[in-house]
Formats: C-alpha cells, sequence, structure tokens
C-alpha cells in the first residue's frame, strides 16, 4: 500500500472503532498517544489496553476483536485503495498538519477526510473567514454575498462554507471566480455530493480548494450530521460572516459555536420586515459586528490584513532618507480632500477609503503619517481632526 492509502486505512479503522465502541475522544487521544499508529496498536496486550481505556469489558473487548478481525482489516485496505484512487485522503489529530485551528475547539474532530491537492497550501495561509446563511437568499443577500466573497478572496482570505444551497454555494462560486482559495465543510462523505446540484461546484472546489468532513468516504447525509459539521466550519475560520439569516435557523448554531470557540462574529444588518434578515439583526442586538463590507472583517482579523498592507505601503512611499516630503505627505490633492472630509465630521477608515475610492491600505498608511504628526486622531475608531490640522493639512 502507498502511504495514503495505508493513512487512509487507519483513518477508517479509527472511525469505525468510534462508531462501533462509543469511545470518546479523550480516550481516543490517549490511545495515540501511547500507540499512536494501526501497526502499534495492533501489539497491545489486552491489559495495556485496558489500563488506557478504562472501560467495561465488553468494550475492550470490541476493540481487540477489531483488531485482530483480518476479513475486516482487508476490507478496510480494499476501501482506503478506491479511496486514494478517487482523490481522497485523511489526516489524524496527532499528525503533521492537521490544522491547529480545530485542536483549540471543544469536540475537535479526531480524524479528516479531505479532498484536493492544495491541503498544504491552503492551511498554511494566515487568514480564514467562513461565510454562512440561508439556503432561500433574497436579492440582497446574494449581491452582498458575491460582493463581500470577491473582496476577501482578492486579499489571499481563504472562504470557508458548507456547500449548502443558498449563501453557502454563492459564497463558493464568488471565491472560485476571483480565483480564491475556499474549502466546503460538509456533512457526509467528501466523495458524495449533496446537494445533488451542486455536484459540479464539489468537483470544481476538489479540484481549486479543499472538500473536507469528519466522515469517511460513502457516508450519506443524515440530518444529525450537521449540527456537528457546523462546529467545524466555525473552528477553522478566524471570523465567521453571516450574510442572511431566519433567527431559528442553523446558521444561528455555527454563530452560537463560533462566539463559544472565541471567534469574532460578524452580521450583516437587514430589513426590519424581512425575516431573512431577523437572525442577523439578533447577532447584532447580541454583540456581533455590523458587517457593511469586506473591510470590516480585515481589519479585525488577526495581525489584521490591512496593517501589514498600510505597512507595505508605507514602505513603499518613503525614501531611503526617509524624506517625509517625498513620501505620502507629499500627495497634497489626497491631503486636502482628506481634510475637507474630516471637517464635517468624524468617520471610520472604511468610510474615508469609500468617499476618496483608495484601497484602505493607502487610506491607513496616510491617516497613520498624520497621526505619528498630531494632525490627525483616533477616538472609538474614527478619525477626526486636531486644532494643528487646521492649519497644516
Amino acid at each position: 500500500m502507498t502511504d495514503h492509502e495505508e493513512n487512509l486505512r487507519q483513518c477508517l479503522w479509527l472511525s469505525e472503532l468510534i462508531r462501533q465502541s462509543g469511545l470518546n475522544s479523550k480516550t481516543i487521544k490517549r490511545l495515540l498517544m501511547t500507540w499512536p499508529d494501526l501497526p502499534s496498536l495492533m501489539k497491545v496486550s489486552p491489559v495495556s489496553l485496558a489500563e488506557a481505556v478504562q472501560g467495561p469489558p465488553d468494550r475492550i473487548r470490541r476493540i481487540l476483536n477489531g483488531l485482530k478481525e483480518k476479513n475486516w482489516l482487508d476490507s478496510l485496505e480494499d476501501q482506503a485503495i478506491k479511496a486514494a484512487k478517487s482523490g481522497i485522503r485523511s489526516i489524524l489529530i496527532n499528525q503533521e498538519n492537521f490544522p491547529e485551528r480545530l485542536k483549540e475547539i471543544s469536540g475537535c474532530p479526531l480524524v479528516l477526510y479531505y479532498r484536493g491537492e492544495k491541503y498544504l497550501e491552503i492551511m498554511k495561509q494566515p487568514y480564514f473567514v467562513t461565510i454562512i446563511g440561508t439556503r432561500t437568499p433574497t436579492a440582497y443577500g446574494r449581491t452582498v454575498t458575491e460582493q463581500i466573497t470577491a473582496d476577501l478572496a482578492k486579499s489571499q482570505v481563504v472562504v470557508i462554507s458548507g456547500l449548502a444551497r443558498g449563501i453557502d454555494g454563492i459564497a463558493h462560486r464568488a471565491a472560485l471566480k476571483a480565483n480564491g482559495m475556499t474549502i466546503a465543510v460538509v456533512g457526509n462523505g467528501p466523495d458524495r455530493p449533496y446537494p445533488p446540484e451542486h455536484a459540479d461546484l464539489m468537483t470544481k472546489i476538489a479540484q481549486e480548494g479543499l472538500i473536507i468532513s469528519e466522515h469517511p468516504p460513502g457516508t450519506p447525509p443524515r440530518r444529525q450530521h450537521f449540527p456537528a459539521r457546523n462546529r467545524i466550519l466555525s473552528g477553522l475560520a478566524d471570523a465567521v460572516a453571516v450574510i442572511e439569516a431566519s433567527s431559528d435557523s442553523g446558521t444561528m448554531i455555527t454563530a452560537s459555536f463560533a462566539g463559544d470557540q472565541g471567534r469574532d462574529v460578524f452580521a450583516v444588518p437587514g430589513s426590519i420586515l424581512s425575516p431573512f434578515s431577523q437572525g442577523c439583526n439578533q447577532l447584532i442586538r447580541d454583540g456581533a459586528a455590523v458587517l457593511e463590507s469586506a473591510q470590516d472583517l480585515l481589519w479585525r482579523l488577526p495581525v489584521g490584513i490591512i496593517q501589514t498592507q498600510m505597512e507595505q505601503t508605507i514602505r513603499q512611499h518613503l525614501t531611503a532618507e526617509n524624506d517625509p516630503d517625498e513620501g505620502l505627505w507629499h500627495l497634497k490633492d489626497k491631503n486636502s480632500q482628506l481634510k475637507q472630509l474630516l471637517l464635517g465630521c468624524p468617520l471610520t477608515l472604511a468610510e474615508i477609503a469609500s468617499e476618496m475610492n483608495l484601497p484602505i491600505e493607502e487610506i491607513a498608511a496616510l491617516l497613520t503619517f498624520h497621526e505619528m504628526d498630531g494632525r490627525i486622531q483616533c477616538e472609538r475608531g474614527r478619525y477626526s481632526l486636531t486644532e494643528k490640522a487646521v492649519f497644516c493639512i
């Protein structure tokens, strides 16, 4: 067997062991710490296994039988070879390159199955955002999803969603259209298209991104799988963005997981008359950040992308002599426009960038220069002019 096939065989065995024995994740982790793979487990003595599992005798017996049942192990080998040929791979929680974000959450899956040759490339990206929402979006929801997703994808943010109808599918397609990276987390085997009309989309994501599941190949979609799937949707991300959702939808379950996992939650405000905005408006009342553009997300991501781009912009505009007159200060037309804007009232970074029609990182760099020189101040996320600015900008 190849390395991929052998790894699949071990993961398939562990998935079936969990299903049959009912072992909890804590016990499985303890087993893997002592016997990190199937070959080493197959050599374990009944006494050592009983000490590690600390369960009823029938449970120990089932594990030992599973380790010695040759016909069953042979069938797992056939399944692993077939799955590997179809492009499916697997990874255990104790193996290198298992997603670090998932290790932080309660109920972390012990095994992941995936399709996509870009697993390592995607998992090494610094920023992940999950975009979710209703299966029956309005025209407003479709437009907002396409716009925000495209802007995130163009900023090298990995877009995660659940491959469901509606907002999920729109987000995946928008990310692919923008040549971005996207991950679909599914509640069935990574080889089972669901919903059926997303078969082509699933194939495209497997080619350009990733399909991820905690369920073995061939597992059909079941209702009880999806709430558990949602904890992975939020757990993989730095932030979760809810576009449209009713107050009792599955989307709200994912948002709840995100809050419990310490992820930032964003919601797009909507009409108080629309049932598809009730969930979002409720999340905002409960403390979620208002989401009006991709910049709202980018600015809040860990080690924010905007901050990084801003630093790059500052370095690009500074001369070798570090002469401010040759840098951003020299953009007199932009300084004048900025002054006129801020004479009216304090504005947020996103509002200034929108009004001046400039990249947000360039505006951020310009504001930073003026803050350093005492001409602009920022309070509670809004920028305003200082007295010095009236004569200097």
